[in-house]
């Protein structure tokens, strides 16, 4: 990680802590600390390929406050691998393949409610581009299709489903809020302004400290 980049997490975490460390309650206790790991299942909007075809990982550090009896308010630092893929398909005489990596380091901040045993969240997140590579059936990397974004902020809505006191699973849906690279042609219409990440995330979540 560059010192731009663990500058910029360093000041979003400063920036959102005060908001799950009040001043009116300052016991660590109050705090739950934990990770999470999972797979993320992503394209691209925008793109010329349809469908969700590219996995990757999600790994974050999460921080939880509760703020009320069933409102919790979660803090991620993650690492996402994002981006899309485009097979070949041999029994179509298709052998043309294109892979899209995009990786991330973000910071998102979530309000979680529980609600029956059952956990609903939302929240936003902003993240540094920290790779992006495109590349062909032949694993050459392909140019001049235009500089993605350094930055990406993103909506969230999920999902989560205790399984015991310390560990849970859900599924997180993420979607760019600003393009995260503009179409070749600089063409935008309506809300399409450029190529947007797409993200379905099947997540286990892990308790250190409650």
């Amino acid at each position: 990680m560059n010192k731009s980049t663990f500058f910029l997490l360093s000041i979003l975490t400063i920036a959102f802590y005060p908001i799950i460390y009040s001043q009116e309650d300052t016991t660590v206790q109050r705090l739950s600390v934990g990770f999470q790991v999972g797979l993320n299942a992503s394209t691209v909007t925008g793109t010329s390929f349809q469908g969700i075809n590219k996995v990757g990982l999600l790994s974050s550090i999460c921080i939880s406050k509760k703020i009320k009896e069933n409102i919790n308010l979660d803090l991620n630092l993650s690492y996402s691998q994002k981006g899309t893929l485009k097979p070949p398909v041999p029994k179509n005489g298709d052998y043309t393949k294109y892979l899209m990596n995009l990786d991330y380091i973000s910071s998102e901040l979530y309000c979680r409610y529980q609600r029956k045993g059952i956990h609903y969240l939302g929240g936003l997140g902003m993240g540094v581009l920290i790779r992006a590579e495109e590349t062909d059936e032949n694993n050459q990397v392909i140019v001049g299709n235009g500089d993605f974004s350094k930055m990406e902020i993103t909506g969230a809505l999920g999902i989560l489903f205790p399984l015991s006191d310390k560990f849970g699973v859900g599924v997180l849906g993420t979607h760019s809020l600003i393009p995260v690279r503009k179409h070749a042609n600089g063409v935008t219409f309506r809300l399409n302004r450029g190529q947007y990440n797409q993200v379905v995330s099947f997540i286990l979540k892990y308790t250190i400290l409650s």
